[in-house]
């Protein structure tokens, strides 16, 4: 008797407190931009380390955030927040209960001191109280400010041709715990393709830097052997495809399969009948 559920198993690996993580070994997760909790909550089951979820890119908004990491603490995993630009969302995504934040397009060593001070609360930043998830909703607010800042992950994107230019002072602000790689933003801005000897010298001279100011590096890699490669190299924050990438892979290879042994099916049924046919005749 056959069953239309998964062979499949995996036991969730929880990591409550991604910096000391990072500081352990590679971590490894995806991006989320498929709008339902419940695809958080697998992914977590699954053994995402950490889920992060994409604002900058997919429909998310705080409302939805909150759910999302609602979602992922009830399973034991973590989330981190891909906020749009620098901004309000920073400091929001915190207060309802992320672990950290991605800012994308960081060009520049002051760009990347804006997003420390909104991020850090004084005297590293300026970030301000708020009541919201992270704080037990005010009512553990003192504890709160006492450990928010040694655990909540700042993550900067370099992922344009200004951007690596600045890389070396961006990765020295204090303050900042990863720089992260985006390697097909950055293919793009340089005007070649991922891969290409110009774009792998780019990767390189980003993980140069960040390796040299004592941060850790990000990567946003294609599959499981390619973030293998990047751990090999150093990196410790391996964010592998999407989970939309996963969904539309692993279907798109199911139904192929269906179709070709369905094929082969009916090629075997045609066969033994044209063969049945002739034994007829005889």
């Amino acid at each position: 008797m056959s069953s239309a559920y998964s062979s499949a198993t995996a036991a969730p690996r929880p990591v409550p407190d991604l910096r000391a993580a990072l500081a352990a070994g590679p971590v490894v997760g995806t991006f989320q931009v498929l709008a339902s909790p419940a695809v958080t909550e697998v992914l977590v089951l699954a053994g995402a380390q950490v889920i992060v979820l994409d604002a900058e890119h997919a429909a998310l908004d705080v409302t939805a955030l909150e759910h999302h990491v609602r979602a992922a603490r009830s399973v034991g995993g973590c989330a981190v927040v891909r906020v749009p630009e620098i901004g309000a969302y920073l400091s929001r995504s915190l207060d309802l209960g992320a672990v950290g934040v991605v800012v994308p397009r960081i060009e520049t060593a002051a760009q990347a001191r804006q997003v420390v001070e909104a991020v850090r609360f004084p005297p590293l930043g300026a970030r301000g109280f708020g009541a919201g998830r992270a704080s037990g909703f005010g009512l553990q607010m003192a504890g709160y400010r006492q450990t928010a800042d040694a655990e909540t992950a700042v993550v900067v994107m370099v992922e344009t041709r200004r951007g690596l230019e600045n890389v070396q002072e961006i990765a020295a602000v204090e303050g900042v715990d990863v720089v992260m790689v985006g390697p097909a933003d950055l293919a793009s801005s340089l005007g070649t393709e991922v891969g290409s000897a110009q774009h792998a010298a780019a990767v390189e001279a980003v993980f140069d830097a960040a390796l040299a100011a004592g941060r850790h590096v990000g990567m946003h890699c294609a599959d499981a052997a390619e973030a293998a490669a990047y751990a090999g190299r150093g990196a410790r924050l391996l964010l592998v495809a999407t989970d939309s990438l996963f969904l539309t892979d692993s279907a798109a290879r199911t139904f192929d399969d269906a179709g070709a042994s369905l094929a082969q099916q009916l090629t075997a049924s045609a066969g033994k009948e044209q063969l049945q046919g002739r034994r007829f005749l005889s």
